[in-house]
């Protein structure tokens, strides 16, 4: 779901959402004084734990297994501050389907202090923390490009941001890092110097990645330095950014149109300027793409008197179609099978629209400004919606709604509050979205997660599994509680809750738990740290 800077509520409202999918506390009920055993096999789950002020959150990071659920392996504490997290996954690649099929995780790198370090998630009868790669660097901020190859995992490597002279992240300076895995060498960090790379391309043939796109430029990896080839003219104006990139192809702007770089293979790399009557100026926002067609919008300004403009353009001989424009502002944005959803906001009203990929007049429904109303798609044409109303009030209440793309209802949570989407199992290099699970808290109210249930809605088999009861009143009392659950890509999830005092998530009593998605009555909190 892509998301834009909005209504100043309803924004806040989205943001406490995402953040509910990225963690926060932590406990320690010790370990009995036994020297504690490992697990041999078998893929861990992991979680960023949140502490302090929930506009300045700290976080750690720990591990659970799915054999030892009651054992919360602390990798870092949330006094370490750890910035960002990508999990590496290995997988099946079927390049005839292009497909990665059984998907595992490999391992997760991190950011903490500015140093990307790196854990496997394969147990192997050893403490996980006895097995952190360090690559030393200082500088390192987040996570801007990753380039997983699912067949060789080890050979993934991802571009950082890094703080550049003010010492700061995210500030005008920042510089790029790139990071590669090794067998070898472990963690490997070498600051970019020159160009930056904009996205990754991957091999049409094998689906690996191999090299990175520049603003002119491919540069494809080797066993010495890259090999360059010329994407555009030295005298063309320079590519800006990279809206979307398929396994064999890209959606690129230059501040003054759109273009689709098509990779055939080998060296040969050909570009295909769209009319700039239609595509012109810059920022540009994908929704998506599918086999046919990538999905772009483009706001006039960032108020709420905006115009908005939404593109389908083809892959293949690639055309552009406008499929709608209208007034306000896209704030969010996602891709169904047959349709797209965009949460549109007004001087006067709210809008959630969906629109035909084929074209055709969009539905809309049209909200009071106190109602905020979001769709994140699923890759099986059922999609979680998700409706607040009363944004502002005493009285604001929530509710997800499992919906087809007929704007059927085929479940309803009262209460609900999304939580995460859990990482698919089996990814199509084709299209944009492969998830097919939900996860949501229901009965989401005055004290937030606090004793709500964590349902998991599988799309794939309409069904719902509550997975139990969130922590409450038992461990923090009548206090407001803060929660958050990730998961993927195997039905193996993991969550935290932390009392909220004073608007910050306390780390001291937070609870770690485990759950399956896949299975109903699996929460399960973890009591031991090793």
């Amino acid at each position: 779901m892509k998301l834009h800077p909005s209504r100043s509520h309803a924004a806040a409202l989205v943001i406490l959402g995402v953040l509910s999918g990225c963690g926060g506390g932590g406990g320690n009920s010790g370990s009995g004084g036994q020297s504690p055993t490992f697990p041999a096999s078998g893929a861990f789950g992991w979680i960023l734990k949140a502490a302090g002020p929930t506009d300045a959150l700290k976080y750690g990071l720990s591990l659970v297994h799915p054999g030892k659920p009651d054992t919360e392996y602390v990798i870092e504490l949330a006094s370490s501050v750890v910035s960002d997290a990508r999990l590496v996954a290995s997988g099946s690649v079927d390049t005839g389907q292009l497909r990665a099929t059984s998907i595992q995780p490999h391992a997760l790198v991190y950011i903490v202090g500015g140093d990307v370090r790196s854990v496997p998630m394969q147990a192997n009868g050893t403490a996980p923390l006895s097995r952190v790669q360090r690559s030393q660097s200082t500088s390192a901020c987040r996570f801007v490009i990753e380039a997983n190859d699912y067949a060789t995992p080890q050979a993934s490597r991802f571009i950082v941001s890094t703080a550049g002279g003010d010492g700061q992240c995210d500030t005008a300076d920042d510089g790029r890092a790139e990071v590669q895995l090794s067998a070898t060498l472990g963690v490997v960090y070498t600051p970019v110097t020159g160009e930056v790379p904009l996205d990754v391309v991957r091999d049409p043939a094998t689906l690996a990645p191999r090299g990175w796109i520049y603003a002119r430029s491919v540069a494809l990896w080797g066993n010495g330095p890259p090999t360059t080839f010329a994407t555009r003219a030295v005298n063309a104006p320079a590519v800006t950014g990279v809206i979307a990139s398929t396994y064999n192809s890209a959606l690129v702007e230059d501040g003054t149109q759109l273009s689709v770089l098509t990779f055939a293979g080998g060296s040969l790399f050909t570009e295909t300027q769209l009319s700039s009557l239609t595509t012109g100026g810059s920022g540009w926002q994908s929704i998506g793409f599918d086999a046919n067609s990538f999905y772009a919008y483009r706001n006039s300004s960032t108020t709420f008197n905006s115009t908005f403009t939404v593109l389908r353009i083809t892959r293949s001989n690639p055309t552009v179609s406008v499929l709608a424009t209208g007034p306000g502002l896209i704030s969010l944005s996602s891709m169904g099978r047959d349709v797209l959803y965009l949460t549109v906001f007004g001087e006067a009203d709210n809008r959630l629209i969906r629109l035909n990929k084929a074209g055709g007049l969009p539905s809309e429904t049209v909200s009071p400004l106190t109602t905020f109303t979001s769709v994140q798609t699923s890759a099986n044409g059922v999609h979680q919606l998700w409706r607040v109303t009363g944004v502002g009030s005493a009285s604001t209440s929530y509710a997800v709604d499992i919906v087809n793309e007929s704007n059927a209802t085929l479940y309803t949570s009262a209460g609900g509050f999304p939580m995460s989407v859990a990482e698919a199992s089996s990814l199509n290099f084709n299209a944009s979205e492969s998830r097919t699970t939900f996860v949501f808290a229901g009965g989401y109210a005055d004290r937030a997660f606090g004793d709500a249930t964590l349902v998991a809605y599988d799309t794939s088999t309409l069904t719902a599994n509550v997975m139990g009861t969130l922590p409450g009143t038992a461990d923090f009392g009548a206090d407001f509680v803060y929660a958050s659950t990730i998961g993927g890509p195997t039905s193996f999830g993991m969550g935290f809750a932390a009392r909220s005092s004073n608007g910050s998530a306390q780390e001291t009593g937070a609870k770690v738990f485990s759950y399956d998605h896949a299975t109903p009555n699996s929460l399960k909190v973890a009591t031991i740290q090793p």
